[in-house]
Parts: structure tokens; C-alpha cells; sequence
């Protein structure tokens, strides 16, 4: 099928009045309109998409009338419509929609009888602010569908961690449970949870035939890595065969003091996966903080002789490991020269870039350096930062700038403020954020050009962050810029303006003021017409090439229309050809289609200012799925796309899916950083 056919086909019965790859309808009026299609919807799968482009519209801005059109529909005839309405409730997030959901997954002679529904209240019930509902979800772990007890376990990884009821019950489930599914999601949630006292049952685990869960297992035993038993599954899990679990098992490790750990992941930087390697560096860089006297750091350069790593630095050709190497070795050596000459004056001796040019083999090793420099107290450590961030590419200015924030005081806080007014707005926002715990009242000047001056693609974020820390600063500038951004063109920076303004005004807060901030709308953005892209092409198939080999992607065009069209009309015009994979986080994504190199470049198929209206489903992320990146605001996805090393329940209802792999698997797990995009082509019938 080629091209031609296939983007015809899903625009088919979109209005035309942007041209034939701009085929769309005009938005619709969001909340009121959805409302209206789900009164009209004739059968059930009208029905259920009505339900879904509802549960798509945000709370508070929209209210009352839509969540109750939604619990109305929890108690639909059909079992599909009433899960889509149990999940557009878990999406909206208004938390009075708690007891119904309750009724409906959890009372004893009420509750569904289809799991699949039950599943969906608990998921939704986990994300609601409702901290007296975090029990009654936990009673979920009882039902007897897997599914169930999936979202029991994993909405419970949603609350805040501490010690008490809620590990205590994930152990004992974790003690009888044999679903693999449901040992996944316990594993999941005892480590976002940061539970130390599950060391015995993660232990019963570590031999698991399920990577997926000794990969949960490596992760786990961090909190818990002082422990002997904890510290000796995790140099078994070093050598583990697959590769994503040695590199959660490297990073676990990196919390440890023992001469052990350090002695395996120094062995470790030279493991045949360059994930790996990348890892044991990683982690080398966290153990080092943790040395607190000369005999330790003695130790340290002995049993990293410099010329094995000088040589190992110059022969590595992986990018990502080259920047972990330098993160690490800079303040390293740093506290060599510091042991080898204690009396001298350290502010003697001036830092070279000259020196730093002669580890650098390419441009994107400044990242590495810039990184390493973070950390390093050395008083030139400033003046080469801000020699690095006016290099190139723009990574390696925007890593500069990061690494200022640790650097506290005058020198760096000017660096930074000079920053505020380049005409980049990836730099400016790395500027922004990089400032946030050094400004002060008299910085707001400067804030407020930054944002008056913003145009073009990344504008809403650099402007919502510059909003974000106005209470911090206070005073009557402040307000007045927060009053400003209520009626900012982007709608999340108003809603990071409302609570901002809320924050400063305090009691004295304009309660018309804000009304009228929540009713303001934006100019409507051309939309997709998803129920004719549904009917046109629903699954098809699409090649990424890349220089470590081909992936083939099936895309979900009936559940994702807008994100589908976006990525295909994109592939057709060749955009993603050339394009690097700027961002790789083993054992969790790789992640391209930035047009700038840095993950700051966005756009769509209708240009570099626009955003898609996010798409999320129900659908869970499991190895392979294709998601669309975003920042804070839901509705900020574009020209980028990640794809996931494993399950990650953590994205699971906050980032649109839009495809799945389906051939390639083992190029996913080869993808390095700044490994290219060659070309994305439909694959034929």
C-alpha cells in the first residue's frame, strides 16, 4: 500500500479545507459537544467513544455536568461502555466520583459481575485524591480476576510511600499470588514505594523464569542494599543474562558502600553491552559520593588505574557510555589532585578547557563533561560551564546550563540570568529551571522579558515554568505577572497561573478574576475525525530503519487517529530521515523525532506551534509500545515518539499510546544514543 493510498484513506471524511495531508474537521467544542454525541450515539461503539472523548475533557475546567453524564454511564447496559466510563473517570480525576466507584468494583452483592469493569474502577479509583479510599482499593487484591488485582497492586505504587498498612498488605499478597501478571505488579509498586521491608519476598523472586520480574527485583533491592542478603542478590543480578537486568542491578549497587559493589561494577565498565557499561559507570558516579575520607578515595584510584581509563575512554564507542564515563571521572579526579596535594592552595591552579578538549572525541562527550563539572567544586568549574554553553550543538548548551544549578552563587546565578535572554527557548528553559533555587526578588525582571519574549515552538513550557515560581519570589511583580498569565494563549500555563495567582493573592484572590481565567479559550485547533479514521485504516504497519536495523510498528489508528495521521504524514514528507535518537534510558525508552537533537523540538504535521490533544486509552504499556512524549500539559505531543524497553505501569493512563512493535526487538534493545533515524516507510499488504 503506499503512501498516497494510505493517507487518503485516513483522511477520507475529514473536511478539506487544509488541503488533502491537512484534511481535518474544526475542534469541537470540547465538553459540550462530547456530551451531545454521547445523547446521539446510536450503538455501542459510538457509545464508548462518546464516554472516552469525555473522560478527554480536563477537571476542573470542565465539571459537574460531565462527570455526572459519566457516572450515569457507569451503570450502563453494556460492559464495555461501563469500563470506558470507569476509566474516563480515573482520567478526569474528580475525586466525588469515589463511592460510586466504589459500589461498583468492591460491594460485596453489587458490584459488577464483568472483571474487566471492576478492573477499571480500581484503576480510577487509585488516581483519585482520596486518601480514605486507599484501603477499600486494597481489598481488590482479593477478587478473583488477575486483572483486578493488577490495578489494586499498581494503583497502590500512585500514594505517597511510607512504611505501614499498604507495603504490608503487598507483602503478604506478594507471599500466595500465582499469577506472573500480578507478581509483576506487586514488584512494580513494593519499589515505587521504596519498601525496604519486602527484602525476604523480593529474594523469593530473584530466580524468577519472568525477567520482567527480576528486573523488579534488581530495582527493589536498592532500598534495602545494606543488608547482606540484599547486597549479594544484587552481584548475582549483575551477571544476569539479560542485559536490562544488570543494568537495574548496576545502578542498585551504586547505593552500596561495600568494597564488593565497587569491585564488581569497576569490573562491570567493561561488560560486553554497552548498557551495561553505561550502567556500572552510572553507578560509579553515585558510589563515589558516598567516599568521606583519603584512604577510601586511595582505594578508589587503585583499583581504577588512570591510563586503563584514559585508554577505555578513547577506544568506547558507545555515546552514552562515554558521557557516564566523564559524569564520573571529573570529580574523581578532582578528589585525586585533592589527595595527592592536601596543603596546596586548590584555587591555584586554573582549570584548562584546553586539558578537557583533549577527552573529547565528539560533541556530544561535552555533555559527559558538562555533567562531571555538576559536581566538581573546583572555582574555574563556572567559567568552563559557561564557555561550554555556548557550543554546540544545542545538548550540549542546554547540559551546561543544568549542571550550573549545582554550582550555588553569584558567578553561576549570572550565567544563567544572561541565559534568560537567548533566542533559544530550549536554552532559555534549561536557564529557567537551572535558576530555580537561586532567584531572587530582583530576578523578575529578567523573568518577565523571558516570557514576554517567547515565541514559537516550546513557548508554553518556558512560560508555565517562569509562572511556576513567582510564589516563591512574591511581592506585587510577581501577582501582576501571575494575573498576566491567566489569560496566557496556552492553557496550561493559565492553569499554572491559576494556582499561582492563588497562592499570592491569597485571601485577597479575585474569585472573577479566576472564573473568568477557567472559562477563557484558546483559538480552536483543527481536530481528526476519529470515527472515519476507525473505519478507514485501522492498523497499519509501519518500518522504522535505523543505522542498528529495522523495527516494524503496528499503529492503533482507531483508537489514536490524530497521532496515527500526525506520524504518517510526517514519515511521508521524509521529516524523521537523518533524525538521531537523542534520548535512551535502558531498560525504560528510546526516544527520537526531536528535529533539534535536544527533546526541546516539537510540532505536528500542521506546523512547529502546534500540540496534539492527547489520546490516552486504557491500553497498558508493555516492551514495545510506541508512545508519544510530552511535558507537564497532556496536550503537548508532536513530532516525537518513545518506545518502551518493558512494561512501565508508571505511564500507563498518562501517555498516549499509539503502536506497538511487532518485529525488531532486538534493534530496540541495540538503539545507543545518537544512533539515526534512516527512514520510516509503510510496510506493503
Amino acid at each position: 500500500m503506499k503512501w498516497a493510498v494510505i493517507l487518503v484513506l485516513l483522511a477520507a471524511s475529514c473536511a478539506s479545507s487544509a488541503g488533502p495531508m491537512q484534511s481535518v474537521v474544526r475542534r469541537r467544542p470540547a465538553a459540550q459537544v462530547a456530551l451531545d454525541e454521547l445523547a446521539s450515539a446510536r450503538n455501542n461503539a459510538a457509545l464508548a467513544r462518546a464516554v472516552r472523548e469525555l473522560g478527554r475533557q480536563p477537571f476542573p475546567e470542565q465539571g459537574d455536568e460531565v462527570t455526572r453524564a459519566l457516572l450515569e454511564r457507569l451503570f450502563d447496559t453494556e460492559g464495555d461502555v461501563r469500563a470506558e466510563a470507569a476509566f474516563a473517570l480515573g482520567l478526569r480525576g474528580d475525586p466525588r466520583a469515589g463511592d460510586k466507584l466504589v459500589f461498583v468494583a468492591l460491594d460485596h452483592h453489587e458490584a459488577d459481575r464483568d472483571a474487566l469493569v471492576r478492573a477499571r474502577a480500581i484503576e480510577a479509583l487509585s488516581k483519585l485524591a482520596r486518601p480514605d479510599l486507599h484501603e477499600r482499593v486494597l481489598e481488590a487484591l482479593d477478587d478473583s480476576d488477575p486483572r483486578v488485582r493488577c490495578e489494586a497492586a499498581v494503583g497502590a505504587s500512585r500514594w505517597p510511600a511510607a512504611p505501614g498498612v499498604v507495603n504490608q498488605r503487598l507483602i503478604e499478597q506478594l507471599a500466595h499470588e500465582n499469577d506472573p501478571s500480578v507478581v509483576r505488579a506487586l514488584l512494580f509498586a513494593l519499589d515505587r514505594r521504596q519498601c525496604a521491608e519486602a527484602l525476604d519476598a523480593l529474594l523469593r523472586c530473584a530466580k524468577a523464569d519472568d525477567a520482567e520480574q527480576r528486573i523488579y527485583v534488581a530495582r527493589g533491592l536498592k532500598h534495602s542494599i545494606e543488608a547482606p542478603k540484599a547486597l549479594e542478590a544484587a552481584l548475582g543480578a549483575l551477571s544476569d543474562s539479560d542485559a536490562r537486568v544488570a543494568y537495574e542491578a548496576a545502578l542498585t549497587l551504586g547505593r552500596s558502600r561495600s568494597t564488593k559493589a565497587f569491585d564488581a561494577l569497576a569490573a562491570a565498565t567493561g561488560h560486553e553491552n554497552a548498557h551495561v557499561r553505561r550502567g556500572a559507570w552510572e553507578a560509579l558516579n553515585t558510589w563515589r559520593a558516598t567516599l568521606e575520607h583519603r584512604n577510601q578515595i586511595r582505594e578508589v584510584v587503585e583499583k581504577l588505574p588512570m591510563p586503563l581509563v584514559e585508554s577505555r575512554l578513547a577506544s568506547e564507542r558507545s555515546s552514552s557510555v562515554r558521557i557516564a564515563m566523564l559524569a564520573s571521572l571529573l570529580p574523581l579526579i578532582e578528589q585525586v589532585l585533592q589527595l595527592e596535594e592536601p596543603d596546596a592552595a586548590f584555587d591555584g591552579a586554573s582549570m584548562s578547557i584546553a586539558q578537557l578538549e583533549g577527552l573529547v572525541n565528539s560533541e556530544r562527550d561535552w555533555i559527559g563533561v558538562a555533567q562531571g563539572l555538576a559536581r566538581c567544586r573546583h572555582p574555574d568549574s563556572v567559567r568552563v560551564l559557561a564557555h561550554i554553553a555556548t557550543l554546540e550543538p544545542l545538548a550540549v548548551r542546554e547540559a551546561a546550563l543544568e549542571a550550573l544549578a549545582g554550582h550555588k552563587g553569584e558567578a553561576a546565578r549570572a550565567v544563567l540570568l544572561t541565559h534568560l535572554a537567548d533566542t533559544d527557548n530550549g536554552v532559555r528553559l534549561s536557564a529557567v529551571l537551572a535558576l530555580v533555587e537561586m532567584l531572587e526578588p530582583g530576578d523578575l525582571e529578567a523573568l518577565e522579558r523571558c516570557y514576554s519574549s517567547c515565541e514559537g515552538d516550546g513557548t508554553p513550557e518556558v512560560r508555565f515554568n517562569i509562572v511556576k515560581v513567582l510564589p516563591a519570589l512574591g511581592g506585587d511583580a510577581a501577582r501582576a505577572l501571575a494575573e498576566r498569565a491567566l489569560f496566557d494563549e496556552h492553557a496550561y500555563v493559565r492553569r499554572v497561573a491559576r494556582e499561582s495567582y492563588a497562592q499570592l493573592a491569597g485571601k485577597a484572590a479575585d474569585a472573577s478574576l479566576l472564573g473568568r481565567s477557567l472559562a477563557h479559550v484558546e483559538q480552536a485547533r483543527p481536530s481528526v475525525d476519529s470515527a472515519a479514521l476507525s473505519r478507514s485504516v485501522p492498523r497499519p504497519r509501519v518500518r522504522v530503519e535505523t543505522t542498528k536495523g529495522a523495527m516494524v510498528f503496528e499503529l492503533f489508528a482507531e483508537e489514536t487517529p490524530a497521532h496515527v495521521l500526525n506520524f504518517l504524514t510526517l514519515a511521508e514528507r521524509d521529516y524523521y530521515d537523518g533524525l538521531d535518537f537523542h534520548r535512551v534510558v535502558p531498560d525504560f525508552v528510546i526516544q527520537g523525532g526531536c528535529y533539534r537533537g535536544d527533546g526541546n523540538g516539537g510540532g505536528t504535521w500542521r506546523g512547529r506551534d502546534d500540540a496534539l490533544e492527547h489520546e490516552i486509552s486504557p491500553r497498558k504499556y508493555v516492551r514495545g509500545s510506541l508512545g508519544m512524549p510530552r511535558w507537564d500539559d497532556v496536550d503537548s505531543g508532536g513530532s516525537q515518539f518513545f518506545v518502551t524497553h518493558r512494561a512501565t505501569p508508571h505511564l500507563d493512563g498518562r501517555y498516549t499510546i499509539f503502536g506497538e512493535l511487532r518485529e525488531g526487538f532486538d534493534v530496540l534493545d541495540a538503539i545507543d544514543v545518537g544512533d539515526k533515524i534512516v527512514d520510516v516507510v509503510l510496510v506493503r499488504d
